[in-house]
């Protein structure tokens, strides 16, 4: 009958099956045994051979890009690894510690899905107590946020979402409102963080970070042409009251008198401590732009107040302004409302807006939020800088955050430093969740090319061998990109890449990009030679 057996010269190789008599099959075995334990040898280095010579080949090939880009005194960064063996690939001083830039919302996304969780929602609360409106904000970024507002399944603009939240207040019974009250207390009031570039403050990502974020805590300013030499018409969107506008700008001709298309362009600077703008410009055409606001939260609670007396509902005393009777909370207040709207945002969705399209606000608002939640306490910067770590130490282990500084959330901050061994580790730790929900929203946030940060400047996808995605960053003198190399087709990487470059000139910033280019390229190339990950069962094993 028959019968399986085992030799030991070939006991790691397979079982072999015995047909026949077993005398003549045993000897047949005892005969192969030898040459198929060669073979296997054999073939075990070939497969090591094949993968010293990817190694070796990508890091003489990166460091010769990195010699022949013309970037001298420019620091550099690279770790490949090999996600299906844990080879690393390529070592390019991937221990020191550089500025990540927006790098640094691969460490922040992370922190907050492994903190937070997949199904996490962020929530504003809207809350009658009595003749008192009450709005509970939870720091969430995308209320408001006109991207998602557009991909709704019926979507809103601001106005209609503003549309929105006044007709479920008065289908709520509410007709007269004494005072609305802006509980923002979820994140402290350090609304900028101390090292964000002053003279930036104004743009859309230096944005404030607030407990009630709203709009993306700015307003869009638009310009129209009107009579020759005369104004521009400036309007601003959301309409608020709260925003002043001191118009200087000039209509000029729509052609010059060569015959050219004339230039349009408006500059914005926001004057003093509050929220007055300063719009000068030559405006040929229409031209819009937006502008980060003071005290975003209040400027909502403001709006509101405009919008729900507009809809008949009694607001304040007679004779007191609308703005009047919205304030802030107590320290210690206690407020008790009843819930009569409440919107959500998943984390899913903010996690996009951070990656893929790397708003600042949207990081640090994850990153303030994975502090308050760690401590119940007011979230914060340092409180979010604490927690990350603890996240990271238990995700990644203490040796691969040793040189980890954390300053903000969305490495606007260049206070912030890691290394390209980090990221790597990180990214490898998030491609390997046992949690699969938790593993595809990390991956589903990156970018890929042709779309977000990756829609300019980056190779066409049809350009490589492999799908390609990942976060960029980029700061005056700082570029980085970290990611992943999937086979096309797969949602399983099998490489992770992180690239640090630091200290280039303001002149050299299209050669750094370039060069970015060119190592991305060159581990694309370099995945396609990789083994596809067959185990590989050594002589010998039992």
């Amino acid at each position: 009958m028959p019968m399986w057996t085992q030799d030991e010269g070939i006991r790691s190789v397979t079982e072999v099956r015995m047909v026949g008599h077993d005398r003549v099959g045993l000897g047949l075995v005892e005969r192969l045994a030898p040459m198929v334990a060669a073979l296997c040898l054999v073939l075990l280095a070939s497969v090591a051979q094949a993968g010293a010579t990817v190694e070796q080949d990508l890091q003489r090939d990166l460091e010769r890009a990195i010699a022949n880009a013309g970037l001298e005194g420019m620091q550099v960064g690279v770790s490949v690894l090999d996600l299906r063996t844990g080879r690393r690939l390529a070592d390019i001083d991937a221990d020191q510690p550089l500025i990540p830039a927006s790098n640094m919302k691969l460490l922040t996304s992370a922190s907050a899905l492994l903190s937070l969780g997949e199904g996490f929602m962020f929530e504003t609360r809207f809350e009658l107590e009595g003749e008192r409106l009450i709005v509970v904000g939870s720091g969430d970024p995308g209320f408001g946020d006109p991207a998602l507002l557009a991909d709704l399944p019926k979507p809103m603009d601001i106005d209609a979402m503003l549309d929105f939240v006044v007709d479920a207040i008065t289908q709520s019974g509410a007709t007269t409102l004494r005072e609305i009250v802006i509980d923002d207390r979820v994140f402290d009031r350090e609304a900028v963080h101390p090292s964000w570039p002053t003279e930036q403050l104004q743009y859309y990502y230096c944005a404030e970070v607030s407990g009630l974020n709203f709009h993306l805590n700015m307003v869009n300013v638009f310009a129209y042409p009107t009579s020759m030499n005369q104004p521009a018409r400036v309007v601003i969107e959301p309409e608020a009251s709260a925003v002043e506008v001191q118009n200087t700008t000039s209509t000029v001709a729509s052609r010059t008198s060569t015959g050219r298309p004339q230039p349009s362009s408006i500059h914005i600077r926001r004057d003093g401590e509050g929220n007055r703008l300063l719009v000068s410009g030559r405006v040929s055409r229409s031209v819009g732009a937006p502008t980060s606001l003071r005290d975003p939260a209040m400027v909502f609670g403001q709006l509101l107040a405009e919008r729900l007396e507009l809809a008949g509902v009694v607001i304040g005393a007679p004779h007191e302004a609308p703005a009047d009777v919205v304030r802030r909370p107590e320290a210690r207040e206690t407020l008790d409302g009843r819930p009569i709207l409440i919107i959500k945002t998943p984390i899913t969705e903010v996690l996009r807006r951070c990656n893929s399209d790397s708003y600042n606000l949207h990081a640090e608002a994850l990153f303030k939020k994975v502090g308050h939640q760690w401590t119940g306490q007011a979230g914060s910067w340092s409180m979010g800088a604490a927690a990350m770590r603890a996240v990271l130490v238990d995700a990644i282990g203490p040796n691969a955050v040793r040189s980890l500084r954390i300053a903000d959330g969305s490495g606007m901050s260049r206070q912030n430093a890691m290394s390209a061994d980090t990221l790597c580790a990180l990214l490898a730790h998030m491609n390997q969740l046992s949690n699969e929900p938790a593993r595809a929203a990390f991956l589903d946030s990156l970018v890929r090319p042709g779309e977000g940060t990756l829609s300019r400047n980056f190779m066409e996808p049809e350009d490589l061998r492999h799908e390609i995605f990942g976060k960029t960053g980029f700061l005056n003198g700082v570029r980085s990109f970290s990611g992943y190399v999937a086979p096309k087709g797969s949602d399983r990487p099998a490489v992770a890449f992180a690239i640090l470059m630091n200290g280039f000139d303001r002149g050299q910033s299209l050669r750094s990009r370039d060069l970015r280019n060119e190592m991305v390229r060159l581990i694309d190339r370099a995945s396609a030679s990789l083994s596809p990950g067959a185990v590989v069962v050594e002589p010998g094993t039992p």
